[in-house]
């Protein structure tokens, strides 16, 4: 059973660009969805769906991403995000993939 990653005042006083960046999270799209997704929770928002992580891209001036349901599904795959129902999260193990 994956856990959600809770609240992280670290990650939430940065901005989505420098986050991105620090995570190596800029040009491979299923990591920069994963990094988004963890930014995003950081803030609080313990519940997403895709749009909020696109939303969020937007709303920073970042590139894009070319199918956020592949990338969710592949972060799903490999144990960095769980779905429930149309929302997902980020799991524990999600967060820590960022660090490598």
């Amino acid at each position: 059973e994956h856990k959600p990653m809770g609240k992280d005042p670290a990650i939430s006083k940065k901005t989505l660009p420098s986050f991105l960046s620090e995570k190596d999270a800029t040009k491979n799209q299923v990591r920069k969805f994963l990094a988004t997704a963890v930014w995003l929770e950081a803030k609080g928002k313990s519940r997403l769906v895709t749009s909020d992580v696109t939303g969020a891209l937007t709303a920073s001036n970042q590139s894009r991403l070319g199918n956020a349901a592949q990338c969710l599904n592949e972060n799903v795959g490999k144990g960095y995000c769980e779905k429930v129902g149309k929302e997902f999260y980020v799991t524990e193990e999600g967060k820590a993939s960022l660090e490598k």
